[in-house]
């Protein structure tokens, strides 16, 4: 079943453009999910509106991504769309690609013989700009006029000839979202059709492998991997099942800024340009996430003489680990696998080192080989007062603070000292 986003395109108390959306969730509801967005929640777009003023628009801008198609409902004010619709289509297209060959379609009703044609033919102009660049069908035009004759008091489309029109419009924008999803199928499989692509190797310093291999090692270690290039945008992600950021092709090429909430940006820049400034290297944040105990470590990725390549993350339930240490497997002379004793009389002992860093895990010692400290486990239940992040994202959100605050939270800059 496809997920269609439906948005009310106009903030009025009460609009027959609602009404209608509300009648196509209802009768289309075994062809699609429709969720209906209200575009009253969103602020008047203004490029000075700060950051931590946009979380509306974020969250409409996931719902977009996530969305197989979306809906646009104008009514028709001085033969144009409503300035609330054109203030929403600003906040989907500047700076995002969102809706870049996203399937939409559009309806409208009004009260007049004409219905909405005109501030139709201006919102398909809209979305077939180059900031938009959404994918139109073609006709398929919705026109209802007469607003107050068509529905019934229940808000049932009553005039047979309209219903059918509807109907017939969107089992054909249905058709047109599958179309194009079998188009994206069919380049995903592209390259493994190419046996020279499939059967190539990368040479390494410490041996070789196979494409297939590579992707197969990214899909397999307990950690999912996404990377934000040079250039602050996200370029890659591991295609590892069940992650905890549920991530999607249609994000690559975005700026950091529109893969995390906005009161997390700021922290998140932070980090990111304390690597880049060379001031840090990796900041390490456990955490809880979707009901369980996880671990987000990012990195700074260099090359060999230094120069900065991206950011790298790291991000994975730890709770088999933790669960090996409440069992005891880490006890003195305990076999992690067997229980049997591997310990020789006259094996080393090794100290435990207690001056780990707080921001890092890693041990300040002097010492070059790295500490084997153990931290006391953590409660079995989630501690109070800690927030939970957003499973979409890895990143709540939280007011930010600086960087180099050891008792932030790495990925929004909340400290839990509070």
């Amino acid at each position: 079943m496809k997920k269609i986003l439906a948005l009310v395109g106009t903030n009025a108390n009460f609009s027959y453009n609602r009404l209608l959306l509300k009648f196509m969730k209802k009768h289309f509801k075994q062809m699609a999910d429709i969720e209906i967005y209200e575009i009253s929640k969103l602020p008047a777009f203004s490029v000075d509106v700060p950051l931590s003023e946009q979380a509306e628009v974020w969250k409409l801008k996931q719902k977009v991504k996530a969305a197989d198609g979306v809906v646009f409902s104008t009514p028709e004010y001085d033969h144009g769309i409503p300035a609330a619709l054109k203030s929403a289509v600003e906040w989907l297209s500047y700076h995002t690609t969102v809706l870049k060959h996203k399937p939409v379609m559009v309806v409208g009703v009004s009260y007049g013989r004409q219905a909405s044609a005109r501030s139709q033919v201006q919102m398909r102009q809209i979305l077939i700009s180059p900031d938009c660049d959404a994918n139109l069908i073609p006709g398929n035009e919705v026109l209802i006029g007469g607003a107050t004759h068509v529905f019934s008091k229940d808000g049932r489309l009553i005039n047979d000839e309209m219903r059918d029109n509807l109907e017939e419009c969107f089992t054909h924008f249905i058709e047109y979202i599958q179309i194009f999803e079998n188009v994206d199928e069919e380049e995903v499989k592209m390259p493994i059709k190419q046996p020279r692509i499939s059967e190539a190797y990368i040479k390494f310093p410490t041996g070789r492998l196979s494409l297939k291999e590579v992707q197969q090692i990214f899909s397999t270690i307990p950690f999912e991997i996404d990377l934000i290039d040079s250039t602050d945008h996200f370029a890659w992600y591991s295609d590892k099942p069940n992650r905890e950021h549920v991530r999607d092709v249609a994000s690559l090429g975005e700026p950091v800024t529109e893969c995390h909430p906005p009161k997390a940006v700021p922290a998140v820049m932070a980090i990111i340009n304390s690597f880049r400034d060379g001031k840090r290297d990796v900041v390490t944040r456990p955490l809880w996430m979707n009901g369980h105990r996880s671990l987000i470590q990012y990195y700074a990725l260099r090359d060999v003489d230094g120069h900065y390549l991206g950011t790298i993350e790291f991000t994975g339930s730890v709770e088999y680990i933790l669960g090996l240490f409440e069992k005891g497997a880490w006890d003195k002379g305990a076999d992690a696998s067997t229980g049997a004793s591997k310990h020789e009389d006259n094996a080393p002992a090794e100290e435990d080192d207690t001056t780990a860093d707080a921001s890092t895990g890693a041990s300040e010692s002097s010492d070059d080989t790295s500490a084997d400290t153990v931290a006391p486990a953590p409660a079995a239940s989630e501690p109070a007062g800690i927030e939970e992040t957003d499973a979409d994202t890895g990143a709540s959100e939280s007011g930010s603070v600086d960087a180099d605050d050891d008792a932030a939270d790495a990925t929004t800059g909340a400290s839990e000292e509070e």
